[in-house]
């Protein structure tokens, strides 16, 4: 069990999504992402290159559909985050904290070493975003899980 509340907003796209925010945040105190995880379900003999994602905090909000944010603890904590998810434009860049390149056949789970987690505060957006269009045929599911 975690110090504080946490929760996890997870995705998935629609293949061959835009170069967009994935999942975004928006935090009414400061957070920490602790964890996120990307996989793709590209043939197992596919021949496309490893995607580019790229985690970062925005100085505004993307546009996008609302997200589902639930509360990993079962104490009926209400957690204050919001999430947006599947952006179709992306807030204004404040910066960029992390790139990772993730194979089309198998994916990545990323957890923070103690006290490198991703910070972020109130009146920030953070989240992550592929850097080129999914590959056709080629969708992501993703998630990310944090502590107000």
């Amino acid at each position: 069990m975690s110090i504080r509340p946490s929760g996890i907003v997870s995705d998935l796209t629609a293949t061959g999504a835009g170069a967009f925010m994935r999942i975004e945040l928006n935090p009414v105190a400061n957070i920490v992402i602790n964890e996120l995880g990307i996989s793709m379900n590209a043939a197992p003999n596919s021949t496309d290159v490893p995607q580019e994602f790229l985690v970062r905090r925005n100085s505004a909000v993307s546009t996008g559909a609302a997200g589902t944010v639930v509360n990993l603890e079962d104490g009926g904590v209400v957690l204050g985050t919001t999430a947006l998810v599947d952006c179709t434009a992306d807030g204004a860049v404040q910066d960029e904290l992390h790139r990772f390149f993730v194979p089309v056949v198998t994916g990545m789970i990323w957890v923070a070493a103690p006290g490198r987690e991703f910070n972020c505060a109130a009146a920030d957006f953070v989240g992550f975003r592929n850097e080129l269009i999914l590959a056709t045929g080629v969708a992501a599911t993703s998630y990310l899980v944090f502590e107000e």
